[in-house]
């Protein structure tokens, strides 16, 4: 317990009412409370949204290495999974106050002698959250003018571990409280912890106290190694284990627990006491802490040792989703594709886990201990600009669990290493695998990786090949339904067949085949390379001569085992434009044919149009008319190329569904939920979706960012497509090949939209030109040029507005400040240079304003006018300032 020392917290409508009831305390919190908000905290550098306490219908989920824990509605531990064991091992962890004096317990016409309890402290209003990168914080008042503050984290960046195959953060969750008095008098606040200590464990549960630990050690009696330790970092009053549930919510008295330990079974609930007497203005920090180790008491007992310092693991892991986080920044005009790309590293970073297998992820964190083939490989196309030793984990765990023929098994189980291939000759995993190892490649030029993948390719590139029928089309022969007899990604309708010549699955093989020829050509592999490309040509010839639809000039959804064709046109259609497969002529028909109002919603991208027969919003897992926000990002990086504006619009519609009315939504603001009914867009599936967030990055670097990676030693190709609307858009500190690259890219010229004229069209007639100004290692795309500087030198200047967003570049006597809008009206800002010029120097001055379309310049500018300058921006353009040492 310990005292802020700079005064009690001043959270702004957290209470200190003078004497108000507390219904109007609540009315003006209710009209002081903003609406769902974000923004960068500006000391920890990490995103975070604002809601008032009662705005969510479920919490945040957070995860390191070897835990993972849900929350409920206003931030308390719903339940905490080991990823060690694949379940369970704790229910909810809550926290509780009384006070305000004992409790007089009426008996007929006697007062009876009170027992030491006070009455339940309920929050005097919601107060309100803060869901931020490395925790979910909810600050609100209790009656007494107390404040307080509970904030819920699972460590990251530690590295501690007592026990265990490999090193890494413990499976432990902190329930950090703060309770300042603003009261004139002192107030005794009682604090209590409770911890349902079962999870989905046998009803077993034994218990004892550690009074040098002020903890409960508690494990099952079936396996006792199994072993939660649960604590305070200070001193505790009292202890108690006990079946009595009421304790956590009986408002009208909470009585002093009675140091026992001996409840037993099941439903054990574990509960600490810690009493505070708190002077006016004093603020006082404590913590509960859950420690959990599946090696034994001694090993949980020195996890939780390791875990006391609460503060420290708080700062620790705010500084880990900082320095994750920062590797490829996503800037354009757009703040709420912006928001995404920061949102989806955090998401990404919080499923990693550390399994007995190895690291990977699962299907779905808390429920299931699966790392399944597409998903993995689909994580890969994002993560790979962020932690590419992750991916190549990934890729390895799926290479060496290759079946002899040289297919690629639909999932491993990330604790006993059980596999399984659901009886299928083929289906997306084989194709996905080649494609992931390839992108990896490009991505990262990590020789090594590709090295030990490179012969599981070319045994899965020639299994492929082996698949083809008497058409050249891959074929499935599987006659059941479901997991036996779909084939792609939507593989869980029930009652359902997709097999035979899948459409989605040909695309991904001739892309997969393709991929395996470029492979081998890197690695000098010249008989593989002609035999994969080849193939690769052959089976995309196949599948437009054989799959493409006469009567509309769209594609089969598949041609079934009885070879009766399908005809539906559902989001599949996305595959052969994703995977260059379809002609130019096809594509453009595909992406306009979607781009109607019968797939349409607010939320993004239905999977099959509303005028289906087979469309059902709400059933099949939203696989026959549910939008899943993955699946709207596989459409904006296919409509990339023939509508940037509809790319844009597929980034943005499913990432703001997560913020807008989450309650009524069943979503969480900045966490990447799975799919919503296609009519009330309400939120039906997993609380945080593995692989929704990968897909965003990789559609807003690769698609947005125009990034094409390329094999080393090559440089990526940047080719931005941007909408007619926007002027500017950038990219900083993406890894390539063990380095990093930054471009920032504005169009130089102001276009006037016609009805009628081409994107292309309306910037040649206004001599727009799209320029870039670079360091690392870049080529730009055919017709664009543009300057390469030494360095990104943007993180040591300083912005003034947090609407403009700036990359800076230097080299020999130079300085190259770049500033975007991201505001819908003008903004005005400025970016500090101190430290960059000399002030007794002169320098050379040149402007660009993109709203007039022109250069300024200036010559003998003093430096010491250089130290802040000053910009105003027009809404969502940009600035560019070039500063030379003169003479």
């Amino acid at each position: 317990m310990s005292s802020g020392g700079q005064g009690p917290m001043d959270d702004a409508g957290m209470g200190g009412d003078g004497g108000q009831g507390a219904r109007e305390t609540e009315r003006a919190w209710r009209a002081a409370s903003p609406a769902v908000s974000h923004d960068v905290d500006s000391t920890e550098q990490l995103p975070v949204y604002h809601l008032p306490g009662d705005g969510l219908s479920m919490g945040p989920s957070l995860g390191n290495g070897h835990c993972w824990i849900t929350t409920k509605s206003r931030g308390a531990v719903n339940a905490v999974f080991s990823s060690d064991l694949g379940q369970n091992i704790a229910g909810a962890l809550l926290v509780r106050y009384s006070g305000l004096g004992c409790r007089l317990d009426l008996m007929g016409d006697r007062v009876s002698p009170n027992d030491g309890g006070f009455v339940q402290l309920r929050a005097e209003h919601p107060g309100m959250l803060d869901l931020h990168a490395a925790y979910v914080r909810h600050r609100f008042p209790l009656p007494g003018e107390l404040r307080v503050r509970e904030t819920v984290f699972v460590p990251r960046g530690t590295r501690h571990v007592a026990t265990g195959e490999r090193a890494g953060d413990p499976a432990a969750v902190y329930l950090l409280v703060e309770v300042s008095n603003h009261a004139r008098e002192s107030r005794a606040v009682r604090v209590y912890g409770f911890a349902q200590l079962r999870g989905d464990t046998a009803p077993d549960i034994r218990a004892r106290f550690d009074p040098a630990r002020h903890a409960l050690v508690a494990a099952n009696a079936s396996h006792p190694e199994w072993t939660r330790v649960f604590g305070a970092t200070v001193p505790v009053s009292a202890y108690e284990t006990t079946t009595n549930a009421s304790l956590v919510y009986d408002v009208s008295h909470m009585p002093p627990l009675r140091n026992q330990s001996d409840t037993t079974g099941g439903h054990v609930l574990g509960a600490l006491q810690v009493d505070l007497n708190l002077a006016p203005g004093e603020e006082c920090h404590l913590a509960f802490v859950l420690a959990f180790s599946r090696h034994g008491e001694a090993a949980a007992l020195a996890d939780f040792d390791a875990s006391r310092d609460a503060a420290g693991a708080r700062d620790a892991t705010i500084a880990y989703y900082r320095r994750a986080i920062r590797p490829a920044e996503v800037l354009t005009p757009d703040p709420a594709i912006n928001r995404g790309a920061l949102w989806a590293k955090v998401n990404m970073l919080r499923v990693m886990a550390d399994y007995p297998t190895g690291p990977a992820f699962t299907n779905d964190p808390s429920r299931s201990s699966a790392v399944v083939g597409r998903d993995a490989f689909w994580f890969v196309y994002g993560c790979d600009h962020i932690l590419p030793h992750f991916s190549c984990g990934l890729l390895r765990a799926f290479a060496v669990r290759q079946e002899p023929s040289g297919k690629i098994i639909e999932y491993y189980h990330a604790v006993t290493g059980q596999a399984d291939d659901y009886g299928l000759n083929i289906n997306d995993n084989t194709p996905l695998f080649i494609l992931a190892v390839n992108h990896h490649w490009r991505a990262t030029g990590h020789r090594d990786c590709v090295g030990a993948c490179y012969d599981s390719v070319a045994r899965a590139a020639r299994y492929i090949i082996a698949q083809e029928d008497e058409r050249g089309l891959v074929f499935c022969t599987a006659t059941g339904e479901e997991l036996q007899g779909i084939i792609g990604w939507r593989n869980i309708i029930p009652n359902y067949r997709i097999s035979g010549a899948v459409t989605e699955v040909n695309a991904e093989c001739a892309a997969a085949l393709r991929a395996a020829g470029h492979l081998a050509e890197n690695l000098g592999r010249n008989d593989d390379a002609s035999e994969f490309r080849a193939a690769a040509e052959r089976l995309t010839d196949a599948i437009n001569r054989h799959l493409i639809n006469p009567d509309n000039g769209l594609y089969y959804l598949n041609i079934d085992v009885d070879g009766e064709p399908r005809t539906d046109v559902t989001s599949d259609e996305v595959f052969p434009v994703i995977f260059r497969v379809a002609p130019e002529d096809v594509a453009f028909r595909i992406i306009s044919n979607l781009n109607v109002h019968d797939f349409w919603t607010e939320a993004g991208l239905r999977t099959t149009s509303a005028e289906s027969p087979d469309y059902d919003p709400a059933g099949h897992w939203g696989l026959l008319g549910g939008v899943w926000p993955g699946v709207t990002w596989w459409y904006g990086f296919a409509a990339a190329r023939y509508d940037a504006g509809g790319m844009v619009r597929a980034l943005r519609a499913s990432f703001q569904h997560y913020a807008r009315a989450p309650k009524l939504h069943n979503t969480v603001p900045g966490q990447f939920s799975e799919w919503f009914d296609g009519e009330s867009l309400v939120n039906r599936g997993m609380r945080l979706s593995p692989w929704e967030a990968p897909r965003f990055l990789w559609a807003a670097i690769e698609g947005v960012g125009g990034v094409m990676v390329r094999p080393a030693p090559l440089p990526p190709v940047v080719s931005p497509l941007l909408p007619l609307e926007w002027k500017w858009v950038g990219l900083r500190r993406l890894p390539y090949h063990g380095t990093e690259l930054s471009y920032f890219a504005g169009r130089f010229g102001t276009p006037s939209p016609g009805a009628d004229a081409t994107h292309a069209e309306l910037e040649r007639q206004a001599g727009v030109s799209l320029r870039f100004f670079a360091s690392g290692p870049i080529a730009f795309g055919q017709g664009q040029a543009g300057e390469i500087f030494d360095e990104d030198i943007t993180d040591k200047i300083q912005v003034v507005n947090d609407a403009l967003r700036c990359v800076a570049f230097r080299r020999a006597g130079e300085l190259f400040v770049c500033v975007g809008n991201t505001a819908e009206r003008t903004s005005v800002g400025a970016v500090e240079l101190d430290g960059l010029v000399e002030p007794t120097h002169k320098y050379q001055l040149e402007l660009y304003n993109s709203e007039r379309g022109q250069w300024s310049s200036a010559d003998a500018t003093a430096g010491s006018t250089l130290i802040r300058v000053a910009f105003v921006v027009e809404a969502q353009g940009f600035r560019v300032l070039r500063i030379r040492a003169a003479g």
